[in-house]
């Protein structure tokens, strides 16, 4: 079998044949043939609560929160139906703004916004949040004693607050999209931080992660009810949840309130994307391409799912391009000295989100051998302990040689994720 693995907006290709492989796929289908009616029917027809456009009629303004780059949702796609609904009911086009919910991560450059948005109506505006642009935001309550929530201006303020966003699993906070479009999509800097800082925990011994921050776990997890907390302080007037097919393609939508358009996504993603857990020696994964393995910090995710179904010393073969590097200034120090004590001192400090990555992908390579396959520089990579290789039929090759009779477990087709007991 020779598998196609995404890297970057290509392929690489790993001759497997002569091994058994054993494919690590979602149970979801491809994504939807025709986009436009699938949301609209979500749209016109929600879950909970009135229709988009009836509750545009009410409204005066609008702002659509959308997620940025990072988060592929196929918003060229969806807007239209969002935008015709809300101009239909009276909402004058220069009174929506598209809000790209970008949290800590950098605004898109300027050529790349028409990609990621599509064509805009003339007259609609857009922007990309920033978290550190403290004028544009405005305190809308407390995420918890001494913790305020500052929230996007424009977008706390509105008549009409639309949320847009793909639920997917997300390592720590349980799922993406949803509620986290809001929080921490729209919301300041020091807030992000101190939330996302709740996936470690103090002890006698120092600080350690909490087991409650793990995949497709919301009840427990300090993170993911901190997110929903938030998000109720200002809860956008209507959801719009997207689930991704395995192409890519968005192959579900649901509409409503956040929290039953978010719980019934949520399902979806569950019934699709988890299999059951498996132990395996070899493993072969990726990102899953652009954007997803742009950077090491996005493309770490892929990593994360794969290394959840191999066995303790397994050999894991991990392909993303990295063509942008590590993905963030702020993890600099964490880089240069990436020993999980040391970072977990730094943490103890002042806690930095991309540092407890570090800490996951250095725990990961501990106990497993991974070779990564990337433009990432090999110096930085052998520092993470990382087996940085070029050629992948060279493993390939010895795992023939060795007469392994177990099965490759292949991960190409999207990450998947052991499935929760119960």
């Amino acid at each position: 079998m020779i598998v196609k693995l995404p890297y970057g907006s290509d392929n690489v290709a790993f001759d497997l044949r002569g091994l058994k492989v054993r494919p690590l796929q979602p149970l979801a289908p491809q994504g939807a043939p025709d986009l436009g009616r699938l949301v609209s029917r979500a749209v016109d027809y929600p879950i909970d609560g009135q229709p988009l456009r009836d509750l545009a009629a009410k409204g005066r303004n609008a702002v659509i929160v959308v997620p940025d780059a990072t988060r592929r949702a196929s918003l060229p796609g969806v807007l239209p139906v969002i935008l015709d609904r809300c101009l239909a009911a009276g909402i004058g086009a220069d009174r929506i703004t598209i809000l790209v919910a970008c949290g800590t991560h950098p605004p898109a450059p300027g050529n790349e916004v028409e990609e990621l948005l599509g064509k805009l109506p003339l007259g609609v505006g857009f922007r990309q949040h920033s978290s550190r642009e403290s004028a544009d935001l405005v305190e809308v309550g407390e995420l918890r004693p001494g913790i305020p929530l500052n929230l996007d201006r424009e977008a706390a303020e509105t008549d009409l607050l639309i949320t847009v966003g793909a639920v997917r699993h997300h390592y720590f906070a349980g799922f993406g999209g949803g509620p986290k479009m809001i929080f921490p999509g729209i919301a300041g800097h020091d807030e992000i931080q101190a939330n996302h800082s709740l996936v470690l925990r103090r002890t006698g011994a120092g600080l350690e992660r909490d087991p409650g921050c793990e995949p497709g776990v919301l009840d427990g997890n300090p993170v993911a009810k901190e997110i929903a907390t938030a998000a109720d302080l200002r809860p956008p007037e209507f959801a719009v949840c997207l689930v991704p097919g395995r192409s890519g393609g968005i192959a579900w939508a649901g509409a409503g309130s956040w929290r039953k358009a978010f719980e019934a996504a949520a399902e979806r993603v569950r019934h699709w994307y988890e299999i059951p857990s498996e132990g395996f020696g070899h493993i072969v994964a990726c990102g899953g391409g652009r954007p997803g393995d742009s950077t090491l910090i996005q493309a770490h995710k892929g990593l994360d799912a794969a290394c959840r179904f191999a066995k303790p010393g397994a050999e894991v073969v991990f392909v993303a391009e990295l063509g942008d590097g590590p993905g963030s200034p702020a993890v600099a120090p964490f880089l240069a000295d990436p020993r999980p004590a040391s970072i977990l001192d730094r943490l103890e400090g002042r806690y930095v989100q991309y540092g407890h990555t570090i800490l996951r992908i250095v725990e990961k390579t501990a106990n497993h051998r991974v070779f990564l396959k990337s433009a990432l520089d090999p110096e930085v990579a052998g520092r993470l302990g990382f087996i940085p290789v070029d050629d992948l039929d060279g493993i390939a090759d010895r795992w023939r040689a060795q007469g392994i009779s177990e099965r490759v477990a292949v991960m190409a087709q999207g990450h998947v994720w052991p499935r929760l007991a119960g």
